[in-house]
């Protein structure tokens, strides 16, 4: 058994409704009726990383952040693929720059979005045609 299994729906168009467990998330890949699939990953990417500042912080350096407030950019190539993300991570907590270096290195070991952006993993895609 999986340990995460999401449903989506594409009907028509280029909009789908993904359902992980009782929520429900509108992607629309024209950005018209929904976050696009990119802004979705840089979203869910700011939100993992700064939980795992957050995680990190409290286990490893005995540190409360406070309120973290995390702005995202990222830049598309020609194709509208990813081409960088950047974060800039606004911290409630009063840090000296070795705590702040410290709290980063943390997010990068403890990110699960962080660990998975990476060129090795990839979809095992299978297909059933004519299935409606």
């Amino acid at each position: 058994m999986a340990d995460i299994e999401t449903t989506t729906v594409n009907e028509e168009k280029f909009h789908a409704l993904s359902r992980a467990g009782d929520f429900e998330l509108s992607i629309d890949a024209t950005g018209s009726d929904g976050p696009t699939p990119n802004e979705v990953l840089v979203a869910d990417y700011a939100s993992c990383f700064s939980f795992a500042c957050r995680a990190g912080a409290q286990r490893e350096l005995d540190i409360d952040l406070g309120k973290i407030e995390a702005e995202a950019e990222a830049a598309l190539d020609d194709d509208d693929d990813l081409e960088s993300i950047a974060f800039h991570l606004h911290i409630e907590a009063d840090l000296d720059d070795e705590q702040v270096e410290n709290v980063i290195e943390l997010g990068e070991e403890i990110c699960h979005v962080h660990a998975a952006l990476r060129e090795g993993l990839r979809a095992d895609i299978d297909v059933t045609a004519d299935a409606f």
